[in-house]
C-alpha cells in the first residue's frame, strides 16, 4: 500500500478500551440464566440506538421497558430482584462500558495528524460519544468525526463506509482504515479502502512507518 492520504480510526478497542458486559453487571444482573436472557435484547436496543432509530429518551424507554415491565403483565423474567432500575441507573451502566484509553495511541494519533489528515469512524451512542469526548483528549486530535447515530447505519453496513467517501476528497484506496474488527474491515475493504487489523499500539505504529507516515 501506498502512503495514505487520510487515515480513518475505529473508537472501540482502538482509541478506548470498551467492557460491553459492565453493562448488566452494573445493574447488579449476575447470573449466567439472567445474562443470556437480557443480553440479546439489550443488544438490539442497543443497535438501534447507535443506527440513530432511538433518541437517548427512547433508548432509556426501551430499557425500562425491558427491565422494569412485564410484557403482557404475566411474563416472569430471570432476574428475580425487587429492584426497579432508573433512568440514571441505565445511564451508569451504560458509560460502564467504556474503559481506559487503548496505552500509546493519543501520542500515535498525534504523531500521525501532523503528517496526515485523520478522521474518525464509529459505531457508537451519544451517551457514550459525550462521555468520550469528555473523557479522551485524543478525540481533540481528530477533525472529522463519523458517527453511526449521525450517518444513520452500521459498520458492517457498506452505507456507512459509501456515506464516509461522500463526505471525503479522497478516493478510497487513498484511506487507511484502522479497526479491531474482521468484519468491518471486510466491508471496508469491499469498499475500495485501505485496511488495516488493530492488534495493538505497536504494531500498528510499525505498519506506519512502514507506509513514511512516523
Amino acid at each position: 500500500m501506498k502512503k495514505p492520504k487520510y487515515i480513518l480510526f475505529d473508537l472501540g478497542n482502538v482509541l478506548v478500551y470498551i467492557h460491553p458486559e459492565a453493562f448488566l453487571q452494573t445493574l447488579g444482573i449476575g447470573t449466567q440464566e439472567s445474562r443470556q436472557y437480557y443480553r440479546p435484547h439489550v443488544v438490539e436496543i442497543v443497535r438501534r440506538y447507535e443506527r440513530g432509530d432511538d433518541t437517548t429518551e427512547q433508548y432509556l424507554d426501551r430499557l425500562d421497558d425491558l427491565f422494569n415491565h412485564s410484557r403482557g403483565g404475566s411474563e416472569t423474567y430471570p432476574y428475580g430482584g425487587n429492584r426497579h432500575f432508573t433512568r440514571e441507573d441505565f445511564t451508569q451502566a451504560m458509560l460502564a462500558v467504556v474503559g481506559k484509553p487503548v496505552e500509546g495511541m493519543e501520542d500515535l494519533v498525534r504523531r500521525v495528524a501532523s503528517s496526515v489528515l485523520v478522521g474518525l469512524l464509529s459505531n457508537t451512542n451519544p451517551l457514550h460519544y459525550d462521555s468520550c469526548r469528555s473523557a479522551l483528549p485524543v478525540l481533540q486530535l481528530i477533525p472529522h468525526h463519523f458517527l453511526s447515530f449521525q450517518l444513520r447505519s452500521l459498520k458492517p453496513e457498506p452505507l456507512i463506509f459509501e456515506k464516509v467517501l461522500k463526505q471525503l476528497p479522497f478516493e478510497a484506496r487513498e484511506i487507511l482504515y484502522i479497526d479491531d474488527l474482521e468484519e468491518n474491515l471486510s466491508a471496508a475493504d469491499q469498499g475500495g479502502l485501505g485496511c488495516h487489523l488493530f492488534r495493538g499500539t505497536p504494531e500498528l505504529q510499525a505498519l506506519l512507518r512502514t507506509l513514511g507516515i512516523m
